[in-house]
């Protein structure tokens, strides 16, 4: 059955999410929506909103805490291990944040694997994680993963096979900017930088706007790109200094500040880069519906998406569902279900073996009439059988018997059957005989022949006819009467079988 996913991605300035229905080959976007937290009134009420847009559910969340309310840290760990690494992660941290450790969740990704391991630590409040899945769970949202706004997406990219191996990822919103850099494939730094991109919002006419309703002037949202390009390239290069060089091949560029049809122009000028929009809907596994088309927005959705699309493997992405917060197996979370089920189907297998019970006593008491009738009918047609075991079996050698007796003659000496014979004596009586033949007994010592014919001198001729017979030793008449109603000789003749 095809598993729907919903794709919840939060930021400082929105909340968005995309439904998918997975297929086996891809996936097909079934719905999409997004609120403005700004204009829903707070967090709660957007989050409201959207759950109300997504009321068709799914058998999966996946969801974003936005990049800003996470802490991140590169370190070098002295294993290659993931385990060891998570066992030591915490303490590592102890002295280089300003928080107690034992406050924090604690999730990381590989930067590099080797004897001395460099990762990217990525640590959030609990207290946070607790209110913000809170808030979640109170609009029927219980999610399985809980990653940071943007690194699905960067995800996305690394698993396709024509992004370059060193890329940076912009995600612009109207007050940050989520600034990600990937290395050698692997993410390597993540960074939330204040940014004024409400100057890039477009109005329905197609111009900008500011806060006060003037019209922004190009000078404005240059000198706003300028200093966002400003902090990336410091960004970069105190990475640079402290870490690795970086030096990313292309900038991939999202978000609602993105939509400016100037800002990849300037990007790619500031920055002295490629500058690339995504569209995570071009991606060949993905088929939208005419409806969701109609209505998508790749800046505004594409984070959305690759939430709903996140590969779970470690080391692409974050997950801060653990310890306490961590997920209940799926058994366990439908535990209700369930054991609902499993009475459910219990009754059903009693009324099915009550069923089977009345159906097998039934058919014993139908078996038993018929073995009690099957005994009757032995007993009426052998009288001479005393003790019945196996009537069946019985009335088989009996009727054996009898079809044996009725093909072979009786008596040890006698090779022929009752055919043989019947034949023999036909041929020999005289065609020119009028004779009429009453009956014929056949026993073990003698054939008896009662009958009719004109005179007695034919009697004489059927006697001498059939005395050269070897079937026989003795042609004897037994009688010879005149019937004066008829005319005719009644005659009764017994042939004494033959005896070796």
């Amino acid at each position: 059955m095809p598993e729907r996913i919903i794709g919840l991605d939060i930021n400082a300035d929105a909340v968005s999410a995309v439904q998918l229905t997975s297929r086996v080959k891809g996936y097909e976007v079934t719905a999409c929506g997004r609120v403005a937290i700004e204009e829903a009134g707070g967090m709660e009420a957007g989050l409201k909103a959207l759950a109300e847009q997504m009321a068709s559910g799914a058998d999966t969340w996946v969801t974003t805490l936005p990049g800003e309310q996470v802490s991140y840290r590169n370190l070098r760990m002295p294993f290659k291990d993931n385990k060891k690494i998570r066992q030591t992660l915490a303490y590592e941290l102890e002295t280089i944040v300003p928080f107690p450790v034992e406050d924090l969740i604690v999730d990381f990704t590989m930067i590099e694997e080797s004897e001395q391991s460099e990762i990217l630590a990525a640590a959030v409040s609990r207290a946070r994680i607790s209110a913000h899945l809170s808030r979640l769970a109170a609009n029927g949202i219980d999610p399985e993963v809980l990653d940071i706004s943007g690194v699905p997406t960067v995800s996305w990219l690394l698993r396709r096979h024509d992004s370059p191996d060193d890329g940076l990822f912009l995600a612009m919103g109207r007050t940050h900017c989520t600034m990600i850099l990937y290395v050698k494939r692997r993410i390597a730094l993540i960074r939330t930088l204040s940014f004024d991109g409400r100057v890039l919002t477009a109005t329905d006419s197609g111009g900008t706007t500011s806060g006060d309703g003037s019209v922004e002037t190009g000078t404005q949202i240059e000198s706003s790109l300028r200093a966002l390009c400003a902090e990336v390239s410091n960004t970069l290069h105190a990475f640079s200094c402290r870490t690795r060089s970086a030096v990313p091949e292309r900038v991939f560029l999202t978000g609602s500040g993105a939509m400016h049809p100037d800002v990849e122009t300037r990007l790619s000028e500031f920055l002295a880069l490629p500058v690339e929009r995504l569209d995570l809907a071009r991606d060949p596994r993905i088929e939208m519906s005419e409806t969701v088309t109609a209505g998508w927005n790749p800046a505004l959705m594409d984070n959305a998406l690759a939430v709903a699309m996140r590969d779970g493997k470690q080391g692409l992405g974050f997950n801060f569902r653990r310890d306490e917060f961590e997920t209940k197996k799926q058994y366990l979370r439908h535990k209700g279900e369930i054991w609902k089920a499993a009475v459910f189907l219990i009754v059903i297998l009693c009324f099915l073996g009550a069923d089977l019970g009345v159906d097998y006593y039934a058919l014993k008491k139908q078996s038993a009439q018929l073995d009690q009738r099957i005994e009757e009918v032995f007993r009426q047609t052998f009288p001479d059988v005393k003790r019945i075991v196996d009537p069946v079996q019985q009335m088989r050698v009996k009727i054996d018997q009898v079809k044996k007796s009725a093909l072979s003659l009786p008596g040890a000496a006698s090779q022929g059957t009752v055919l043989d014979l019947l034949k023999d004596i036909s041929q020999r009586v005289p065609e020119s005989a009028d004779v009429d033949v009453a009956r014929v007994v056949v026993d073990p010592d003698a054939v008896l022949i009662k009958g009719q014919t004109d005179t007695f001198n034919t009697v004489d001729a059927v006697k001498k006819a059939l005395e050269p017979s070897t079937y026989f030793d003795a042609v004897t008449i037994s009688s010879a009467n005149l019937d004066r109603s008829s005319n005719r000789v009644e005659f009764e003749m017994k042939l004494q079988r033959h005896r070796p």
